[in-house]
C-alpha cells in the first residue's frame, strides 16, 4: 500500500471547519496538545528552510508556500506531483550555486582579514611565532610534566575567533574537555606541546592549521582560531579509562568539528 496515495477522506473534512470555524488557543488534552506540536514542528521546520534561504538572496513567496501546504493537506495541488518536483530540482540547483558563492566570497573576505590580522598580531612583543606559522603567547608556564603526540590530555579553554565571537568555552560549561592528540588540529597539537601541566597560553591559530577554508558549524572558512588553555593534566592513552565524569569533546577543537580535532 502507498500511503502517500490515500486520500485525507477524514483528515480533509476537520481542516475545512476549522478554517471556517477557527480555532481555539486553548489546549487541554494531551491530543490536542500532541496535534498542535505536529504542526508547530512543521510549521518551524518550514520556517527554518524559508529563513534559510533568504539568507542565500533567494526570493520566496510566503503566501504561496502556505497555500501550498494547505492544498496539499487537501490533497488538491494546482500542478501535478512530477512538476513539483522539477521545481524542487530546479530550486536546490538555485539554492546550491548560491551556497557556493557565498561561501567564495566568505573564503576571499576571511582570507584578507585572516593576513592582515596574523601580520599584525606578529609584531606584538609578548607574540612568539613557530616556522609552521603558529603564533602564541606564554600567559604562565612551568617546568612539569610535557605533552607528547601520543598523549590525552585534560584541559580548560575558551575559544573564539578574532572578531572576538567565542564558539566554545570550557570554563562556562564548567567540564574540563579530555581529548586525544591524535585527533586534534594540527594547531593545537603543536601548541600543546610546547606547553607543560598547570601552564597556560594563548594561540592564535592559521586556518592552514585549522579547518582551511571550509566552513565547519560556526566556524567559517579561512578563519583564524583563537584558543587561550590551561593545561590541568596530562595522561598516557592507557591511563584515560581511570577517568570518569570528564567531557569527552571539544567543539572547536577536533578534526571532525567537534572543534578541537580534525
Amino acid at each position: 500500500m502507498n500511503l502517500t496515495k490515500i486520500k485525507l477522506s477524514y483528515i480533509v473534512p476537520l481542516i475545512l471547519s476549522i478554517a471556517v470555524q477557527g480555532f481555539s488557543t486553548e489546549l487541554k488534552t494531551d491530543i490536542q496538545k500532541q496535534s498542535y506540536s505536529l504542526g508547530a514542528s512543521t510549521g518551524n521546520y518550514i520556517n527554518n528552510q524559508i529563513y534559510g534561504q533568504l539568507q542565500l538572496g533567494a526570493k520566496v513567496d510566503v503566501a504561496l508556500v502556505v497555500k501550498g501546504f494547505e492544498d496539499a493537506l487537501k490533497q488538491k495541488l494546482q500542478i501535478s506531483e512530477t512538476e513539483v518536483i522539477d521545481n524542487l530540482n530546479k530550486r536546490a540547483e538555485l539554492l546550491n550555486k548560491a551556497q557556493k558563492a557565498k561561501i567564495k566570497k566568505l573564503q576571499e573576505t576571511n582570507a584578507k582579514k585572516e593576513k592582515e590580522f596574523l601580520s599584525k598580531n606578529a609584531k606584538k612583543s609578548t607574540v612568539k611565532v613557530t616556522k609552521s606559522g603558529l603564533q602564541y603567547e606564554v600567559l604562565k608556564d612551568t617546568k612539569t610534566k610535557g605533552v607528547k603526540p601520543e598523549s590525552i590530555v585534560i584541559m580548560n579553554y575558551k575559544a573564539s575567533l578574532i572578531d572576538g565571537y567565542v564558539f566554545d568555552d570550557t570554563y562556562a560549561r564548567k567540564a574540563p574537555a579530555h581529548l586525544s592528540m591524535i585527533n586534534l588540529i594540527d594547531g593545537l597539537k603543536e601548541g600543546l606541546m610546547l606547553m607543560h601541566t598547570g601552564s597556560k597560553y594563548k594561540f592564535y591559530i592559521p586556518s592552514k592549521l585549522a579547518y582551511k577554508d571550509v566552513q565547519m558549524r560556526d566556524i567559517p572558512p579561512n578563519s583564524t582560531l583563537v584558543f587561550e588553555i590551561e593545561l590541568l593534566k596530562v595522561l598516557k592513552p592507557g591511563e584515560m579509562k581511570a577517568i570518569t565524569n570528564l567531557d569527552m569533546s571539544g567543539h572547536g577543537t577536533t578534526k571532525q568539528g567537534n572543534q578541537v580535532s580534525k
